[in-house]
């Protein structure tokens, strides 16, 4: 896993760079503030049973308290920060699946900048994800048709599939009135950029606060497992 990360390191730099100098993008980011590493606690590659995929690590607006808490983060969906939401909702989505967040995963952003403003409904990673999506196939490239590959919210999987099915409660079944059918979905490895079969979930904050994906989401994450056990 260490020469792994390394080699992630290493094309971030290069990325950096490359941004910097791109004069349609650069505008867009806040180079005062590191580029964010994905997480991983496993001690090698095959250990990895479960791959965290979010959009990327902006927080920031205009109250000066989320500037300062924007350089409070250090690493992918602030996992290091073992009181957050975001830790305890993977750890959550983890556990469900029967994996411990701190030996059988790893978690990465497609996007590893901060953005001076928060992306999703502004145009901007409709930009910057032909820069990034190459990157994170590589990264990903590392592992085995076997590992679990989960994503993060509605505005990310626009970016990684594309069919036209790019709503997070498609592959809930939703049929309205907060309800499901229960016929879940994964996203094949042919519908999206990544090649690997996805399972697209809520973000941690939309799970919190919408009936829907909270009611189904124990639900979802056991058709994961049973899925998973199907194509094995």
């Amino acid at each position: 896993m260490e020469r792994h990360i390394l080699q992630v390191t290493d094309d971030l730099i290069k990325k950096r760079r490359v941004l910097k100098e791109n004069i349609e993008l650069r505008n867009d980011i806040d180079f005062d503030l590191d580029f964010i590493f994905p997480y991983s606690k496993a001690e090698n590659i095959s250990d990895v049973k479960l791959v965290i995929i979010g959009q990327d690590p902006t927080i920031q607006d205009e109250k000066e308290i989320s500037k300062i808490r924007q350089k409070e983060i250090t690493i992918t969906l602030d996992l290091n920060n073992r009181s957050g939401n975001l830790r305890k909702y993977c750890t959550l989505i983890s556990q469900s699946l029967g994996f411990d967040i701190d030996k059988d995963v790893y978690a990465t952003n497609m996007c590893k900048c901060i953005f001076k403003q928060k992306p999703a409904f502004n145009g901007v990673l409709d930009k910057h994800s032909k820069e990034w999506i190459p990157l994170l196939k590589k990264e990903l490239s590392v592992f085995s048709d076997e590992v679990i590959f989960v994503t993060l919210g509605q505005p990310l999987i626009k970016q990684l599939i594309y069919s036209n099915k790019t709503i997070v409660r498609h592959y809930w079944d939703y049929i309205g009135n907060t309800e499901s059918n229960l016929n879940f979905k994964s996203c094949e490895s042919s519908e999206n950029y990544l090649q690997k079969r996805i399972y697209p979930l809520a973000h941690q904050p939309t799970w919190n606060r919408n009936k829907f994906y909270n009611k189904y989401m124990n639900d979802f994450l056991k058709f994961i497992t049973e899925n998973e056990r199907k194509m094995r």
